[in-house]
């Protein structure tokens, strides 16, 4: 599994542990009616997309992919009519607060950040009884090899050496008094971490 999977894979994993009621599962990023109609079928549902938008070059020989993330959440009408609108709005705010500085527990990826909701009114789906929301944000993840750790770290048997060997300093240094023109010896070891 690439980075980018496993990024949508955690996405959508918090997501089951956040709203544990809701069926969460992957789309491509486009969807229409025939696509909610699908979904709707499984209420309460979200559904998650992970769209690369520019990626820049890093200083360390990676691809920082900027991932624009999409989280479409539906519900439907229950107990009364429009009493899925308040549940939507829940659950939207829930995952954008979710969302917010998240890095999804992936440690090459950034805290995610421009965090935008909303609720999508559309007459059809209103009168079938179905709220959709929609949380979007970006999270930036690093991809490809870091050659900064090959080039600017030592090296031994495959393993990068992150401990050196310490040493003592011994000094020997002679004071001179100045009342007397006596000299004292003192020994002087400073301590070395």
């Amino acid at each position: 599994m690439g980075k980018i999977t496993e990024f949508r894979q955690n996405v959508i994993d918090g997501l089951k542990g956040l709203i544990p009621q809701l069926d969460v599962d992957w789309y491509d990023g486009l969807f229409d009616e025939h696509d909610i109609a699908d979904w709707v079928l499984k209420t309460p549902c979200a559904r998650v997309a992970v769209m690369n938008v520019p990626t820049e070059h890093h200083s360390t020989g990676e691809l920082n992919a900027c991932l624009r993330v999409v989280c479409v959440l539906i519900d439907e009408n229950k107990f009364a009519s429009l009493d899925g609108d308040g549940r939507a709005w829940d659950m939207v705010e829930q995952v954008a607060i979710w969302a917010n500085q998240n890095q999804f527990g992936n440690k090459d990826a950034g805290p995610a950040d421009k965090v935008k909701f909303q609720r999508l009114s559309q007459p059809v789906l209103r009168r079938e009884g179905v709220t959709v929301g929609v949380v979007e944000w970006v999270s930036d993840l690093m991809i490809g090899t870091n050659k900064v750790l090959g080039r600017d770290f030592v090296w031994f048997n495959g393993k990068m050496v992150t401990q050196t060997p310490s040493t003592t300093v011994t000094a020997r240094g002679n004071v001179h008094t100045q009342r007397y023109g006596d000299t004292e010896e003192l020994d002087v070891t400073p301590e070395v971490p």
